[in-house]
């Protein structure tokens, strides 16, 4: 299912992979719910006959820049081998061996804690404190973070509506009062966001319980403001910290 995201890449080039959706799949899959359970998920609803699998896709681009000496990708198109892989892998999967057989729901092990205690010597939980970066803020810039809404799955935006942040629209900034004074701003007053990355025009402003110096936004309008830099360690964009400057519209 396409949406605006797909169209408007930070730079201006996007790959699209069609591919069957889970329900969609002809073989079966698996799918793990919140609670830690793991069962079967049979798919077959066919709506495009011509569309791949997942896991023909990563096979098809894996088997042309691997050679087949080094590591043979051929069986991983089968569904039933890549559970039998994730069960020898994964610790707690290894009732995944055997799921195609028994059809059996299981709950992944080491999960769920029935004691208060942890895996540590003294079976009490030991904390870490981690150092923060201090971030320079001048006046009018921001961290921003990007936010998902209620009535959104992952890209997909269903509703525009934002009940759990009682919102009635998208393309708004949410900002901690105290900086909207600082900034003689008032609630719905536009303003835009911009960095060396791109441009949002015209957001409405709004009150947010959020900590001074930073703002909120939905995402994938967002993302046109996100770099394409990734952090050094985890390889990820900052999608929840990207700096930008706040400029009152006229």
């Amino acid at each position: 299912t396409l949406n605006q995201g797909h169209v408007h890449g930070v730079e201006q080039e996007v790959g699209i992979l069609p591919v069957a959706v889970r329900d969609e799949e002809k073989q079966s899959t698996t799918q793990e719910s919140m609670f830690n359970y793991v069962r079967m998920s049979n798919g077959n609803i066919v709506r495009f006959d011509e569309l791949p699998s997942e896991t023909d896709v990563i096979c098809d681009v894996a088997e042309a820049v691997i050679d087949s000496k080094r590591f043979n990708f051929a069986p991983f198109r089968y569904h039933e081998s890549i559970r039998k892989a994730v069960a020898a892998i994964i610790p707690g999967f290894g009732k995944m061996q055997d799921i195609d057989s028994s059809k059996e729901e299981f709950q992944i092990e080491g999960r769920t804690f029935y004691q208060p205690q942890f895996a540590t010597p003294d079976n009490k939980a030991h904390f870490q404190v981690v150092p923060l970066p201090q971030l320079e803020r001048a006046n009018s810039r921001y961290q921003m973070m990007s936010l998902r809404s209620e009535g959104q799955f992952n890209t997909i935006v269903y509703e525009h509506e934002d009940v759990y942040r009682e919102q009635s629209g998208r393309w708004v900034v949410l900002m901690n009062p105290q900086d909207m004074q600082r900034e003689g701003l008032r609630e719905n007053d536009l303003v835009s966001l911009t960095n060396t990355t791109g441009e949002m025009r015209d957001l409405k402003v709004k009150p947010f319980t959020i900590r001074p110096g930073n703002v909120a936004t939905y995402y994938p309008e967002a993302n046109v403001l996100v770099p394409t830099s990734v952090d050094p360690r985890s390889k990820t964009p900052g999608f929840k910290s990207v700096a930008v400057t706040l400029v009152k519209s006229l």
